[in-house]
């Protein structure tokens, strides 16, 4: 038996639209990290600036509680994550799980080379600033792969403007205003997405 081009190109097209209307399941997730690197960049800020009146050495063991607290949250979520939520097999959820979990080997592994690099050279890396865009960056290719692949549009508005924060942080690099433009980035490309993901996913029963 032999397919036309014309039975190809529908089958393609199923395949696309298959998940074109099922809801994003990852929600908690990104409620979680965006949270969490919302606090922290704040934190950030208000340490460097003196604000919070404590010695910037503390930066150090803010990242560190932030690495464990966010791990290991994320592991317990991943734990308690119901099994049986309807339209995790879709094409968006799946898109959705493989860019960010590509996107989380990314982050993992410039960090382990920037955190080793302070080590080395005893100071700290300006890697850490330049990380911002990069996580933004990360952020918006997510969100927009995840946005697209959905057809959820305030998600591709998400990515976008992801991407939009990548250049206004990289002019302000060098200046401690730099962490409240990205938490007001966290914020709004990974927190609100979140939570506006958790209203519409679907229980557990259909």
């Amino acid at each position: 038996m032999t397919s036309r081009p014309s039975d190809d190109l529908a089958y393609v097209r199923d395949i696309a639209e298959s998940g074109a209307s099922a809801p994003l399941l990852g929600g908690r997730f990104l409620v979680w990290w965006g949270l969490l690197v919302t606090i922290a960049y704040i934190g950030h800020y208000l340490i460097v600036t003196g604000l919070a009146g404590l010695p910037v050495d503390m930066l150090g063991l803010m990242w560190m509680a932030f690495a464990v607290i966010g791990v290991g949250g994320f592991f317990a979520l991943m734990k308690i994550f119901p099994a049986d939520k309807p339209g995790a097999s879709s094409a968006g959820n799946r898109a959705s799980s493989t860019v960010w979990m590509a996107s989380g080997f990314v982050l993992f592994s410039f960090f382990t080379g920037v955190t080793i690099k302070s080590i080395l050279d005893g100071t700290a890396s300006m890697g850490f600033n330049w990380s911002i865009p990069l996580v933004l960056g990360v952020y918006g290719i997510s969100q927009l792969v995840s946005g697209l692949m959905s057809n959820t549009r305030w998600l591709t508005f998400a990515g976008y403007a992801a991407i939009a924060f990548v250049g206004l942080t990289a002019l302000i690099v060098d200046r401690a205003e730099l962490y409240l433009a990205a938490a007001v980035a966290a914020a709004v490309t990974v927190l609100i997405p979140g939570l506006l993901m958790l209203r519409d996913e679907p229980s557990t029963t259909v």
